[in-house]
């Protein structure tokens, strides 16, 4: 049972009493001022009324101009001059309509310039404190979200190091038997194993930290799969050796999402996938065949709905995601600025 908000209704109480006070000061105001001169009555309405009007006016101008022109443009620093050559247009713009509403009379040139500044630099500075909101919001979500990994994976540890002794053992075994193929297997799971309990504890890591776990899970991959010409697996990676970081896992799930969706072993399939890594830009592309998607719809798309999200905090403005499914074939094409 949550507990009685009593913060909140203090707010509300404290609230309601101001109001009422400074509505009760404003009617005495009103009271001696005009009497019961109803014409200059109305018009005191009218001129407080025009500015509830302007403010609210200026405040969805600021909103229309957040959710537009500045995520549109101020954010992607691409097009940034964009965004000013837009703030100008609205400046030109608030000062003809303020000159408009004083039939252009040269004596309030000077303080439609003042006003059109200032209302200008309200719609300006409201996008900077939203947009500030929404970073610190979005920094809020990661945080949680690190904690229940961090808490999901500590859950999971339970005595690694029994595990890797483990695998040390079956490794030393085959080794000793001759037996080449399970010993590169186990040392490739071994690598896994250690990579997912050490390295994905890292906010960011090095690219051929991930390419090398990518690779290990490839070859376990295609170690476990038949050698039947049904099934089909055309996988490149090209890296141009620069240096550059990565969050851990973040594409596996786009490669274990086409295995246990795109591979049938009664019917022919196919996983095509090509990364490529050149001056810090990331280009991934990949592409599997949905016929084995009946079997599992209920978990389709769970891990790639992660990845949405992880790259939406971790690498805003900076990548692109396109994802597609037709004629039975799953498409994502995702390109990331690593710098």
């Amino acid at each position: 049972m949550k507990p009685f908000p009593y913060s909140r209704l203090v707010f509300l109480l404290l609230t309601a009493a101001f109001g009422s006070y400074l509505g009760f000061l404003l009617y005495g105001s009103l009271k001696a001022q005009f009497g019961n001169d109803g014409e200059n009555l109305s018009g005191f309405g009218k001129f407080l009324a025009s500015y509830v009007l302007l403010v609210a006016g200026v405040w969805v101008l600021g909103w229309l101009n957040y959710r537009g022109p500045f995520r549109w443009w101020f954010l992607a620093s691409e097009k940034r001059w964009w965004y000013w050559t837009w703030i100008a247009a609205l400046t030109w713009l608030v000062f003809e309509l303020l000159q408009f509403r004083q039939d252009r009379e040269l004596e309030f040139v000077d303080e439609n310039s003042l006003v059109t500044l200032v209302l200008v630099g309200i719609i300006i500075g409201f996008g900077y404190i939203a947009d500030a909101f929404r970073a610190r919001r979005e920094q809020l979500v990661l945080q949680q979200q690190k904690t229940e990994a961090e808490l999901t994976a500590l859950k999971s540890q339970i005595n690694p190091h029994f595990l890797f002794n483990t695998l040390n053992t079956i490794y030393n075994e085959a080794a000793g038997a001759h037996n080449d193929t399970v010993a590169d297997l186990v040392q490739q799971l071994a690598g896994i194993m250690r990579f997912t309990l050490q390295e994905s504890a890292k906010p960011y890591i090095s690219l051929e930290s991930e390419l090398a776990f990518l690779d290990k899970y490839l070859t376990l991959q295609r170690a476990r799969l038949p050698k039947h010409d049904s099934i089909r697996l055309d996988i490149h990676i090209d890296y141009d050796g620069q240096p550059a970081r990565i969050a851990p896992l973040l594409l596996i799930p786009f490669v274990e999402n086409a295995f246990q969706y795109g591979i049938s072993m009664e019917h022919p399939c196919f996983i095509r996938m090509k990364l490529y890594v050149e001056n810090q830009t990331l280009d991934f592309y990949l592409q599997n065949s949905t016929i084995a998607k009946e079997a599992h719809r209920k978990g389709h798309g769970v891990g790639i709905a992660n990845v949405q999200q992880r790259l939406k905090l971790l690498y805003a403005h900076r990548h692109t995601l396109k994802i597609k499914e037709e004629n039975s074939v799953f498409e994502i094409h995702l390109q990331l600025n690593l710098y």
